[in-house]
């Protein structure tokens, strides 16, 4: 939530303003951004939004969208893994755990939205800055921006020669290495850029099966630019990237057991391990790996015509690979594996016109295309335990003193389903915004967007490696009702959905004064509905229908004492319509699996909140900051919701509760201290701060849902090179070793939750080079 007019201000050792004369001011450095498509002062924007420049990023070590939101409260980042990376703002922004909801903040890397949240769980590396635009975004950033957007930018190539190299060294055998090197190819006429990355670190999760270590991190990726500049009215930029990932992650530690799933572990002789994640312990008998591997390319083209006006263009193409492999169970027993085989590509086209009539009139109109083609191949198979345990918590067998032994394995092992799907998106847009100032203090910016939205996709299920049923008691007894409930039988579905929408937003500003801007604001963003790629189930439907979320939001953004510190503060209401969200419901008898990854419409949802940040340049060595957010997001219609594991009925009300994933109050501070030493060298230490209070994981809630309140303490003590051209530095991330969550999965069936755990304390070095 740190506004874009103070934010660079905070990285250590940065130099202040210098004026004509010898004697030093102290005020916070100008930032400019690129909110509206063009490039002015983040102090003039009424918008609310945050800019975290890439010193800051650098020297946090935010290296991931998932560390910036420890630095911008309203942001909640979930990432278990990049197939389910999901982004809220303001408590608006659904869990992403199945294939067919696309997230309510739109993410976008140089001008290119990305289909899938986890095309963004890489590295951020080389970054210029990172602006999140809080509350609807329905006229410039239109695509799937009903909480907010979170543009990226990379630095571009320079014809001065720069690079930088950083090492960092730390406990849990972390180690990454980052550099770039920019320069002049040709003399003022073309430039180039590469930027390249390596991470790993060693799990932090026991395997109590085999002894090894999980979660661990391991990454790669780099970018290569050029930069055309023949004439001063036309330039190119051609942006080449690659990112892999190779990790034994998708491990989830028990939060909670059903007793469904206790019933059945204790009827087979198993004894699952305490529903204690902290003690990072699991037991997989099945092999948990995830890859990753995303391909981009982005052109722009700017163009200033002969009449003034600004031609812009970016064209992006970008596909994703997602492979993984888990335990489905995950316990030591032979129950089920689990593989997923995911494909995203995708393509996008912008083109803007931009203008300025003097002072008194500013426009961007422009046209928009993005196409998404979508695969997917799941497989699941059953083991040598699967039967025994699905029917452990059937009262007729145990009547008949039917033990373990007496199951035939053949009723599930062998068997494997195989869930393939595709769906192909397309999305049209024609958008316009204009400023009109009407005199130099008052401005009002109007903006108009036209969506239309086309899906179509199919899925289906296939069951093989059935065994012939014997004529056994449990055979004819439960056999063929075993394989409906587990397995189902052969499945198709084809969907579609075709819709438009008109979204936009009405701004009006005023500069009461030199120092101080107020804001009004009415925003609509529009997101289009989907199709459940997911087996639907009895009270489940196959798609579901658009979100829409309207915004009233009202700002100050001031700045004090010559511009030495800033105060801003933002007050907002966003009423949602038909808010996508994904919910699992309790069986409707005993013979009946559980409702899981069911997408519905929630009526209505509307969040309040209060978003209050100060910056403070106190002296030359000393800078501080300080972000407040308060939300309260809560169900306003939601009759038909369903309940809570355990409780025994087919829906209910849950107007006037409040909305998970959406904590009620978040916090980030700082504090940054440089003292000079001699022969122009710095020494610097920094302790930033970060807190949420607890919130629901899970729309259903129950117990192991909910993500307690978590504070996050990180500290450095360095010293630099008064130019920061040589840096080392020690570091110590969760100072006071906090344990946290910071992911719900609803595992086997309803009540069986699945967690993921922070990271722990840790320790290091990181030495930085720049020339």
């Amino acid at each position: 939530m740190l506004l874009a007019a103070w934010v660079p201000a905070f990285a250590p050792g940065q130099v202040m303003a210098e004026q004509s004369a010898p004697e030093r001011v102290l005020q916070l450095d100008e930032v400019r951004v690129t909110a509206r498509h063009r490039n002015e002062q983040a102090e003039d924007v009424p918008i609310a939004l945050n800019v975290l420049d890439g010193s800051r990023l650098d020297d946090e070590a935010l290296h991931r969208l998932e560390d910036i939101q420890q630095a911008v409260p309203s942001l909640l980042v979930s990432v278990p893994n990049a197939r389910f990376a999901s982004y809220g703002i303001r408590g608006l922004g659904s869990s992403a755990y199945n294939d067919g909801l696309e997230g309510s903040v739109g993410i976008f890397l140089d001008g290119v939205y990305l289909g899938r949240g986890g095309m963004a769980a890489s590295e951020l590396a080389d970054i210029e800055r990172v602006e999140v635009l809080r509350g609807p975004q329905g006229t410039l950033f239109g695509k799937n921006t009903t909480a907010g957007a979170v543009n990226m930018f990379s630095r571009a190539p320079t014809f001065e020669p720069e690079g930088s190299a950083e090492l960092t060294y730390g406990q849990q055998g972390l180690r990454q290495y980052r550099g770039s090197f920019s320069g002049a190819l040709v003399d003022e006429v073309l430039a180039g850029r590469f930027t390249a990355y390596d991470s790993s670190r060693d799990g932090q999760i026991e395997n109590l099966h085999d002894g090894r270590d999980l979660g661990n991190q391991q990454r790669q990726g780099f970018r290569g630019q050029l930069l055309w500049t023949p004439n001063e009215r036309f330039s190119a930029r051609l942006i080449g990237e690659y990112a892999w990932q190779h990790e034994h992650s998708n491990v989830f530690l028990p939060s909670h057991y059903s007793q469904q799933t206790l019933a059945r572990a204790a009827y087979v002789g198993y004894r699952p391990l305490p529903a204690d994640p902290y003690a990072r312990e699991v037991q997989h008998d099945q092999r948990n790996v995830t890859q990753t591997r995303q391909n981009g390319l982005t052109l722009q083209l700017d163009h200033q015509l002969d009449n003034g006006m600004t031609l812009t263009s970016i064209s992006g193409y970008r596909d994703w690979h997602y492979q993984a492999d888990l335990d489905a169970d995950g316990g030591a027993l032979d129950v089920a594996e689990v593989g997923a085989r995911l494909d995203q590509h995708q393509f996008s086209q912008e083109l803007r016109l931009s203008d300025s009539y003097g002072e008194t009139l500013d426009y961007v109109v422009g046209l928009y295309y993005l196409r998404q083609h979508f695969n997917r191949r799941i497989g699941v198979g059953f083991g040598e335990d699967a039967a025994s345990f699905f029917l452990g918590d059937r009262p007729e067998l145990q009547a008949l003193g039917i033990t373990p032994a007496m199951i035939p394995a053949s009723l599930l092992s062998g068997t494997r389903q195989a869930f393939d799907g595709e769906q192909l998106s397309e999305s049209r847009a024609v958008f316009g915004q204009f400023t009109w100032h009407a005199t130099p203090r008052l401005a009002i910016t109007p903006g108009l967007r036209y969506t239309q939205e086309r899906k179509r996709g199919w899925l289906s299920r296939d069951v093989s490696g059935l065994a012939p049923l014997g004529n056994d008691l449990v055979s004819l007894i439960g056999g063929a009702q075993l394989r409906e409930t587990t397995l189902g039988g052969a499945y198709y579905r084809r969907d579609g959905i075709e819709e438009g929408n008109l979204s936009g937003q009405l701004a009006v500003s005023y500069r009461v004064s030199d120092d101080l801007l107020g804001y009004a604001s009415w925003s609509r963003g529009y997101k289009a509905g989907g199709i459940n790629l997911e087996v639907i189930q009895p009270g489940a439907q196959p798609t579901f229908d658009a979100e829409r979320a309207t915004a009233y939001e009202v700002g100050l953004k001031h700045t004090l004492w010559n511009e030495r510190a800033s105060i801003d503060l933002t007050l907002y209401q966003t009423d949602v319509d038909d808010y996508q969200a994904l919910s699992n419901s309790a069986p409707v008898d005993e013979f009946a699996p559980p409702i899981r990854n069911n997408l519905i419409n929630v009526g209505k949802v509307r969040l309040r909140g209060i978003e209050l940040e100060g910056a403070l340049r106190a002296s030359e060595r000393l800078d501080l900051r300080l972000g407040v957010a308060l939300s309260d997001a809560r169900y306003r219609e939601f009759a038909n919701a369903p309940c809570s594991p355990g409780v025994q009925r087919v829906s209910c009300d849950r107007g006037g509760e409040r909305l998970f994933n959406a904590p009620r109050w978040s916090a980030s501070a700082g504090v940054d201290y440089r003292y000079p030493l001699s022969a122009g060298w710095q020494a610097y230490s920094g302790l930033d701060y970060s807190f949420r209070s607890g919130y629901q994981g899970t729309l259903e809630g129950g117990p192991g849902s909910e993500l307690p309140a978590r504070s996050l303490t990180n500290t450095r003590l360095g010293l630099r090179q008064g130019d920061g051209r040589w840096e080392a530095e020690l570091w110590v991330r969760n100072l006071f070793d906090k344990e946290y969550l910071t992911a719900v999965y609803a595992q086997l069936g309803a009540g069986d939750y699945g967690v993921l755990v922070g990271d722990s304390r840790s320790a290091g070095m990181t030495l930085r080079a720049r020339w």
